[in-house]
């Protein structure tokens, strides 16, 4: 649950989603944008979930809590500061966006969120999780389309969500530390 709760809100302010909306409209083809995004989804989540097990049998419980920690702060500094998003040059629906997500995906916030998480020894429900959560909204920013999607107030959002990510960060970094 804090996986697919952590994606819905690191995706929202992600700039995958708003690539994902101009992709689908300029293409008009929502299916094989959606179908490229959700393989993609897939591919880093489970790159994510599974390198967060695996590392998370060297380490003990409060260096997990502390990377978990760090990885929400970054993730509240990424969504308050959002960066430019890229053009879209989408020929082929489908592949095109696959290889966008992956690409920019293998080093991005909600990945290292899923990574974080998976660190506890739940890597299929973190991944799975993750997968969920950013579907919805890559979903819903797909079928909403760019002109919808840029209407809404994005940096509002970015905010509240950078707050949440934020405190919540904060209080987990404080714990491991055993400051709280």
């Amino acid at each position: 649950m804090a996986a697919l709760v952590a994606a819905l809100l690191i995706r929202a302010t992600d700039r995958s989603a708003a690539w994902v909306a101009v992709a689908a409209e300029q293409s008009r083809r929502t299916g094989p944008v959606l179908g490229g995004a959700f393989i993609a989804l897939i591919v880093t989540h489970a790159i994510a979930a599974t390198a967060g097990y695996f590392v998370g049998q060297h380490i003990t419980p409060n260096p997990k809590l502390l990377m978990l920690g760090l990885a929400l702060l970054a993730a509240a500094a990424g969504s308050v500061w959002p960066g430019k998003a890229k053009p879209v040059a989408c020929r082929r629906p489908f592949v095109d966006t696959a290889a966008h997500l992956i690409s920019t995906g293998l080093g991005g916030r909600g990945e290292f969120v899923i990574f974080a998480i998976s660190l506890s020894g739940l890597p299929v429900l973190a991944g799975v999780g993750g997968v969920i959560g950013s579907l919805v909204v890559l979903g819903f920013a797909a079928v909403a389309g760019d002109a919808l999607w840029r209407g809404l107030p994005d940096r509002v959002a970015g905010w509240v969500v950078g707050i949440l990510l934020g405190i919540t960060g904060t209080w987990q970094a404080l714990a491991a530390l055993r400051l709280i």
